[in-house]
This record gives C-alpha cells, sequence and structure tokens, in this order.
C-alpha cells in the first residue's frame, strides 16, 4: 500500500462517527483516482532498460502503413460503431448536438511506452485499447457535441525517442507520416467545408504543431477553416506569422498552449523563455494573475466523473502554468510536481465551456 494511502488508513482509525467515516472514505476514493489519474503513467520518467528497443532504428521494421480509407485505422471517428469519446458521467449538457458543423482533429499523446520497436505497432489491440481508454475519453471528449472528432491511430514514436535522439529522430518521423496522411485522408473525404479545430497533448502536440507549420497554414484553403488549435504538454513557441498565441478568452484563429506544475516547481532541464505560449487554462488569460477558485469548474477523474470545483488556483510562471495545492481532502498526502498527463482532466469543463464561449462569441454557435 502506497504511503499516502497508509496515511489516511491511520487518520480513518482515529474518526468516531458513521457518517463521519463514510464522508472520509468517499473521499478516499475519489483521491485515489485521482492518482490513477496522475500515476498510473508518466511521460516525463525514463522507461526501465527492459523496456525500451535494443536495437537501432530499422526502418523496414515499420512498413506496414496505416490505410487511412478503413475506419479501424481510426481509434474516434463519427463512422465508428464502438465510440470512446463520451461526456462525463451525470454531466448534463442541453447544448449537445448530435451532428455538428465543426470538426476536431485529434491527436493522441504517446501511451507506447514498453516494447522492442522504435514505433508502434499499429495493429496492437491492447494499445489501441488502452489509447481510446485514456486519451480519448479523458481529453478528446471535451469536444464531443461541440465537434465531430477525427482521431487517427498512427505509429506513435517511443516514449524512448525523446531521450534518444539518433533514433528518436527517425521514429517521429514515421509517426509523423502517419498523422500527416491520416489528415490529408481526413481533408479530402471527410471535411466537407466544415470549420475545423486541430488537438493534441505531448507527443501529439509535436505532430500537431509541425502538421500546422508545413502543410494546414501553407494551404489557403485549409488555412481559410481553421478555428482553433489546442497545443498543450509541450514548450510551444509561435511558429508561424498566421497563428498568434490566443490572448483573450474569446479569440479565434490562434493557438492555445500550457504544461502544469505545481506551484513553485521547475525543472531544471526546461528552457525559461518568454516566448514560449501559455495560457491560463482557467482565466484563458497570459497574464500573470492568480486565477480564482471559484472560476474552476471540476477535475475530470479517471472514473469519468467529475469531481471538486472550485479546487484549483493557478497563474502563468515562466512559460508554464504553477497550481497553488489542490483543495481536494488527503491530496496533501500526495506531493506531485508535474501533472503534464492531466492537462486536459484538471480544467476539461474549463476547455470545454470556453471553447463554446469562443464560437458564441464570434458568430459560429
Amino acid at each position: 500500500m502506497p504511503l499516502a494511502h497508509v496515511e489516511v488508513v491511520r487518520n480513518l482509525r482515529n474518526v468516531t462517527g458513521g457518517k463521519k467515516v463514510k464522508n472520509i472514505i468517499r473521499h478516499l476514493f475519489y483521491f485515489t483516482l485521482f492518482l490513477n489519474i496522475n500515476a498510473c503513467k508518466t511521460y516525463t520518467i525514463l522507461p526501465h532498460i527492459s523496456d525500451i528497443p535494443k536495437e537501432d532504428f530499422d526502418g523496414k521494421l515499420s512498413v506496414e502503413l496505416p490505410d487511412y480509407s478503413k475506419i479501424n485505422y481510426w481509434v474516434e471517428h463519427p463512422k465508428k460503431k464502438k465510440h470512446y469519446a463520451s461526456l462525463p458521467k451525470k454531466y448534463l449538457d442541453t447544448l449537445n448536438k448530435e451532428n455538428p458543423k465543426i470538426d476536431a482533429f485529434f491527436i493522441h499523446p504517446t501511451l507506447y511506452l514498453k516494447g522492442n520497436s522504435w514505433n508502434a505497432d499499429i495493429n496492437d489491440k491492447k494499445l489501441n485499447k488502452e489509447i481510446g481508454n485514456t486519451a480519448i475519453q479523458n481529453q478528446a471528449s471535451v469536444f464531443l457535441g461541440i465537434a465531430n472528432i477525427y482521431a487517427p491511430h498512427y505509429r506513435q514514436m517511443h516514449i524512448q525517442s525523446y531521450y534518444d535522439l539518433k533514433n528518436g529522430l527517425q521514429a517521429f518521423e514515421v509517426a509523423y507520416s502517419d498523422v500527416k496522411n491520416a489528415f490529408i485522408y481526413y481533408w479530402r473525404n471527410y471535411n466537407k467545408g466544415n470549420k475545423f479545430i486541430i488537438a493534441g497533448h505531448s507527443q501529439g502536440t509535436n505532430h500537431a504543431e509541425r502538421l500546422l507549420k508545413e502543410i494546414i497554414l501553407e494551404n489557403d484553403s485549409m488555412r481559410s477553416l481553421l478555428l482553433l488549435s489546442y497545443l498543450p504538454g509541450m514548450p510551444i513557441k509561435q511558429f508561424h506569422k498566421d497563428l498568434p498565441t490566443c490572448s483573450s478568452p474569446n479569440q479565434l484563429d490562434c493557438f492555445l498552449s500550457w504544461r502544469t506544475l505545481a506551484e513553485g516547481y521547475f525543472p531544471k532541464d526546461w528552457e525559461v523563455s518568454d516566448s514560449i505560449s501559455c495560457v491560463n487554462p482557467i482565466s484563458w488569460e497570459i497574464d500573470s494573475l492568480v486565477s480564482e477558485n471559484e472560476n474552476h469548474l471540476g477535475i475530470l477523474f479517471q472514473n469519468h466523473k467529475i469531481y471538486y470545483p472550485k479546487s484549483i488556483a493557478a497563474y502563468n510562471h515562466n512559460g508554464v502554468v504553477w497550481i497553488k495545492p489542490i483543495k481536494i481532502p488527503f491530496a496533501r498526502f500526495y506531493r506531485m510536481k508535474n501533472y503534464h498527463i492531466a492537462d486536459y482532466n484538471l480544467y476539461w469543463i474549463n476547455i470545454r465551456n470556453n471553447l463554446r464561449y469562443r464560437l458564441k462569441e464570434n458568430g459560429l454557435n
């Protein structure tokens, strides 16, 4: 049992009164779910040596190309029979649309953490299911009912690629080529003149940035239909003259980026630069003012429910979002520094409501 759980159990033993015990057990349950969101996977810790590729990159091992004309190569798609994207349980949205006139092209983050190849097997059923149950359910779902979600499977590069650039850069090329091909297929066959959003997280954000820079923003037709770009989880600087950082809560034709850390923490090897874009995903401002707890609308937990509104206050600092200690019972027992994996979960309703606000303010509701 983790130390945090041991301490909570000790506290339970000292409590009298059935109702109070039930309340604490309930909070402990929610707290455990919060740990699961953030602790079951991490994209910032070097994998164990037994979990990484032993040989140098070999392009021949990644020869099978995904065929995006086939629905099974999309983890989420309007025509799929099984959908991973769903609204949180007991979350009522009266504005939800069955057939939105806007699309969201979503590129999932790294979930390929163990394996001997530098790129994931596109037909790995276990990994593909995990992508759906995590990245799509927790992240891409924020666009459900506002936009049609198109999220491709792609031969994502192994997490070790971020540490071994000799092999990683080649693995990145394989992964990006799939993302590019998926978007081009989407554009030619599914877009049908819809305005669209580009969104990703972590590795997905890296691919989204390149897709925007090399393809979308260099094509007048694509650029004219691009509404907004969500690029969280990576240090993103303005990379194209036609795509500025969003600087106000109602702005379109811009990009949004943030990385979430605990207040006071900043990794030693991270760059400190005023040019790194960062928005506060509660206030949607780029200033350094602290957002009020009252404006935080809740956290999406691993059981796909929203808990604890008004639990987070955040502000921008050196290109990241610093959050003050989260006001969740027993959270003091779990001192997390990097909330990378929860960049969407922590602000799920704030992200969704703000998107609706941006669309409404620009006559696109």
